[in-house]
């Protein structure tokens, strides 16, 4: 690069800011220029479930910084403008403000797509466009318009959720929170299909409908019914519900048509491909978050996670390598966590299934244990599944289900060691502490690395 570099960002997203904010404290000669639809920097919509139910009082809340604070680092914010073309041989771009219609180009030495993930619910459902009582996340304030319609209704109203993963299941528990009667619609046969197994989801599903909300499985939406543009019910493969609202919690995919328009090499999601540089097969593209895939440090196979946690590590990355510090992402094995009404459910990495799919023999251990000292009032209990290849003891996956934080942490334990490629052995020698308000004596996870052990053996040798 150039003793002056011109960095321009797409995505004012975590990933974005994190990079621009890298980039320009690392290098101050570089001009780091922003561009964002919105008119929001550094954002956490993770927490807008949370601003639904009133846990968070305020949109900015979820700002990590507001756009003053990267404007004083000398960064250059163009916010509410939309980026509409990119060219790879010029090294420009256009990009149109949404207020006034106006043009703009502007040329880069460097560029990084931060652009993220979007709906693909008016693509699966058209008639919803234009429907009032309909939501989906399209923007921050797509949060706001959601809790803002819920408390219009008031309580004993209805609201259908459609989809039963993350989203779904948060959106759930926090309109339920405002007092209306929930509906949750999943196509599959049980919550969170794609992050536990069934019987562990089974503790999930209990807990919710045990909370007074609806719940049915193995039903795929097929169509909503409007009149006068309001949806009045959601037609599916197991029957009709009617609603005076309606969340969509399904179906993201990534915002790649920029990606396409520089040609970009793209993965069977859809996500840019990069390499541990967050580099894309444009040298002078970069790319980092939800729009990308990325290495599965477990089967060494391309993903595409859209998670907040690995959206602001390779933003990181992007921002160092692009202020002349090398630096690299090397990937992620695919923790993730929920909880909703009273339970806790986490996992990381494969389950016996998915492992066997690509290639492994998995050994898989399920158990149920305290986590506190049995002495102790008030311990809850923790079902615990921990995945192993058979072949040489090494970890591939886990997950857990409790009614503490206790699950969230265990699974964040085997985590770290499936990052260092840990085996059953590791998860047996790793010195957790004890304490017995905390957990007891002997942990879960070392019960479950015993229970491994009958078939590994006491020693890796």
């Amino acid at each position: 690069m150039n003793a002056l570099s011109r960095i321009v960002i797409i995505g004012s997203g975590a990933a974005g800011m994190s990079a621009a904010s890298r980039a320009k404290r690392l290098k101050p000669s570089n001009d780091v220029i922003v561009i964002d639809s919105s008119r929001w920097v550094s954002f956490a919509f993770c927490g807008l479930p949370y601003l639904v139910g009133g846990e968070v009082k305020d949109l900015d809340e979820l700002l990590y910084y507001p756009p003053s604070e990267f404007t004083k680092r000398g960064i250059d914010l163009r916010l509410n403008k939309t980026v509409i073309e990119v060219d790879p041989d010029s090294k420009k771009l256009t990009y149109v403000d949404n207020s006034t219609g106006t043009k703009e180009s502007l040329e880069w030495d460097k560029l990084v797509l931060a652009t993220g993930a979007r709906s693909k619910a008016p693509k699966l459902w058209p008639e919803i466009r234009g429907a009032r009582n309909v939501f989906y996340i399209v923007h921050m304030e797509s949060g706001q318009q959601i809790r803002d319609y819920a408390r219009s209704l008031g309580p004993g109203k209805r609201a259908v959720v459609i989809g039963a993963g993350y989203l779904g299941l948060e959106m759930a528990d926090n309109l339920a929170k405002l007092g209306l009667k929930v509906t949750i619609i999943e196509a599959l046969g049980q919550v969170a299909p794609r992050m536990l197994d069934p019987e562990l989801a089974k503790i999930v599903e209990d807990n919710i409908r045990s909370k007074g909300v609806e719940v049915v499985t193995g039903a795929a939406v097929e169509r909503f019914n409007i009149i006068n543009s309001t949806a009045t019910e959601v037609v599916t493969s197991k029957g009709t519900y009617q609603g005076d609202m309606f969340v969509v919690g399904v179906g993201i995919e990534p915002n790649n048509e920029l990606a396409k328009q520089l040609g970009l090499k793209l993965g069977q999601s859809g996500g840019i491909i990069i390499d541990e540089r967050t580099l894309t097969s444009n040298p002078d593209v970069y790319a980092a978050g939800d729009v990308t895939e990325h290495k599965d440090l477990v089967t060494g196979q391309l993903v595409w996670r859209p998670f907040a946690q690995i959206a602001n590590k390779m933003g990181h990355v992007t921002g160092s390598n692009l202020g002349g510090v090398d630096s690299v992402f090397l990937g992620s094995v695919g923790t993730s966590a929920f909880k909703v009404f009273d339970v806790v459910a986490a996992r990381t990495g494969l389950s016996a299934s998915e492992a066997s799919k690509v290639g492994f023999k998995p050994v898989e251990v399920s158990l149920e244990a305290g986590t506190k000292a049995h002495y102790i009032p008030g311990g809850s209990k923790i079902s615990l599944k921990v995945v192993a290849d058979e072949k040489t003891g090494r970890l591939l996956g886990a997950q857990a289900v409790g009614f503490d934080e206790t699950a969230f942490w265990r699974i964040n334990v085997v985590a770290s060691l499936l990052t260092r490629g840990g085996t059953v052995w590791d998860l047996f020698n790793a010195d957790y502490g004890y304490q017995p308000l905390l957990s007891p004596v002997w942990d879960p996870l070392v019960i479950a690395a015993r229970l491994l052990m009958r078939t590994f053996g006491e020693r890796p040798w």
